[in-house]
């Protein structure tokens, strides 16, 4: 039996920022939990839509809010939005797995600090966009070495940069 390898929300975001930074990721390899924008960006998330139903887990995927606005809607909480479509990327994953699930809902990025939230959905052109960035993750992870590193606006405040910018 083949083994399938489980797509979390977090790879599909590292699969549209930064393949190489899926591959790091992909092998354990996790954050610098002493950063300081990782510790600011949990206490966001703590202390946002407290009221709300929070942090579900579907097929190894964790939703940061869930709350019924006519209609069910997925949150997904950011520090920033330096990182904007990758993370519409990762909320298009939550739509989908819950589309799968015979589930409807529409999407929300919420950035507390900046007092900005976005609507997102899901269309047909997404779903075989994220079908298709699938196998690229399945193709990353299983490359036997990392990618060659690219500079991007991001790579300073990354909690990988070590690995690429020693």
């Amino acid at each position: 039996m083949e083994e399938r390898t489980v797509i979390t929300g977090v790879m599909v975001q590292y699969y549209f920022a930064c393949k190489r930074e899926l591959w790091f990721f992909s092998r354990g390899l996790n954050f610098d939990f002493d950063n300081d924008d990782m510790l600011i960006g949990r206490i966001i998330h703590e202390e946002s839509y407290e009221r709300d139903w929070r942090e579900v887990l579907i097929e190894g995927a964790k939703l940061d809010v869930v709350r019924k606005r006519s209609g069910l809607q997925v949150v997904e909480v950011k520090k920033s939005s330096k990182l904007e479509e990758p993370a519409k990327w990762q909320l298009k994953y939550y739509l989908y797995l819950l589309r799968k699930a015979g589930v409807k809902a529409m999407g929300l990025i919420s950035y507390p600090k900046e007092g900005t939230a976005e609507e997102v959905g899901l269309s047909g052109e997404d779903v075989e966009a994220l079908e298709e960035a699938f196998k690229g993750i399945e193709k990353v992870i299983s490359l036997e070495n990392p990618p060659e590193a690219e500079r991007k606006p991001y790579c300073r405040r990354c909690s990988y940069r070590d690995f690429c910018w020693v």
